[in-house]
């Protein structure tokens, strides 16, 4: 293995020890008055809306551990299909450039019904290193959107105030980090995986698939 690779492996690990000590330090969660603001006609929903879980994620595009967590929604998707309604909100960090511009993006595509599709994208880029501006409307010309529209949406920053509010909701709900994850009002502050885990000081936690079949017994 080169020095490079070497470096590259070190950082990756970091990264996701980092996370998991973020969400052993936050894994008691409460049912408390902080809830998350109910889901009405502003917000995407994957799945059926009349789900038994209901899941909301607060969650940045330029964040890492949010990247990790979009591959634990998928798998939620796949195995919980219609029993789970996951509602994706705006929570952008302030030590995030991209991560304000990248959220306008998926919601000039939202107007143009490419939602998730935008989602997937930006994760993407995330992974890629590619976060841009020109990335976003590239993104848009690859999804088959009308550029005009989208561009002209993203420049003028259409939903610049959407985004905010929803970033102000998410703290007022106990949001301090993403991704924070509402389960049936159970707050999950950071990118739990789907199977179940050992956090680095050796406890033992539970994932989401784990999280989610409790609830629907």
């Amino acid at each position: 293995m080169s020095k490079q690779n070497k470096i590259f492996l070190i950082i990756a690990i970091a990264i996701v020890a980092v996370g998991f000590i973020f969400i052993t330090r936050n894994n008691q969660t409460t049912q408390n008055n902080q809830t998350a603001k109910p889901v009405d006609q502003t917000d995407h929903v994957w799945g059926n809306p009349n789900a038994p879980v209901a899941m909301i994620v607060y969650s940045d595009f330029e964040c890492p551990f949010c990247v990790k967590f979009s591959e634990t929604m998928k798998q939620v998707e796949e195995n919980f299909k219609d029993k789970v309604a996951i509602t994706f909100r705006h929570y952008p960090l302030a030590g995030h450039p991209d991560a304000e511009k990248a959220a306008e993006a998926s919601e000039c595509a939202a107007e143009q019904g490419k939602f998730w599709e935008m989602h997937d994208k930006l994760f993407a880029d995330n992974q890629a290193g590619r976060l841009s501006e020109e990335q976003f409307k590239q993104d848009a010309i690859d999804l088959g959107l009308n550029q005009e529209q989208f561009n002209q949406c993203l420049t003028g920053g259409k939903y610049k105030d959407k985004i905010s509010q929803q970033k102000a909701e998410g703290d007022k709900a106990g949001a301090t980090g993403t991704p924070t994850i509402f389960v049936n009002n159970n707050i999950y502050p950071g990118a739990y995986p789907f199977e179940d885990f050992i956090s680095p000081d050796g406890r033992s936690n539970k994932g989401m698939k784990s999280i989610i079949s409790e609830l629907l017994k």
